[in-house]
Parts: structure tokens; C-alpha cells; sequence
């Protein structure tokens, strides 16, 4: 599984931001996008939560918004999708 310090470092955010609060898509989508591939290696929304300090729903809403990106085919999450080496797209 890829921690969150090599994903940072492959795109380039810091750990900080990742985990931070900033709600500007530049930090909240590959955030999002960190919490879904978490849960696709069986990581429980509990744990997420508790692990990124944030609330059960934010979790749950940022999981399905990476979601809904990838039934449209959202171009712009690509590169956090290619750096966890896992996504077929």
C-alpha cells in the first residue's frame, strides 16, 4: 500500500496540505482521492476518519464524490489516480 508521504511526494503536495483543512480543490481532490484508495485497500471509514481527523460524513461525501468523478471520466483527477499505481482509468 502507498502512505500518504510517498503519494505527496509523487504529486508534488505536502503531507500538511494533504491532511490539512483547506478546501481548495488543489488540496481537497487528491485528498479525496488518498481516502478512496484507502478504502479500496480496506481501510473502514472509521478508521479514515479517525486516522484524518475528520467527521464519518466528510469522509463518506469525499469518497463518493471521487466516485461520481470517476463515472464521468473527470480528466482532472487522473494524475492522483496514476500516482498510486493502482487505477486502470
Amino acid at each position: 500500500m502507498i502512505t500518504i508521504k510517498q503519494y505527496s511526494e509523487k504529486i508534488n503536495i505536502s503531507v500538511k496540505d494533504l491532511k490539512g483543512n483547506s478546501r481548495k480543490h488543489e488540496f481537497s481532490i487528491p485528498r479525496q482521492v488518498y481516502w478512496y484508495y484507502l478504502q479500496t485497500q480496506g481501510a473502514t471509514l472509521s478508521e479514515i476518519s479517525r486516522k484524518y481527523n475528520r467527521k464519518y460524513p466528510t469522509i463518506i461525501h469525499g469518497i463518493d464524490r471521487i466516485k461520481g468523478f470517476l463515472q464521468v471520466k473527470e480528466k482532472s483527477i487522473i494524475p492522483f489516480l496514476e500516482a498510486l499505481d493502482v487505477f486502470s482509468y
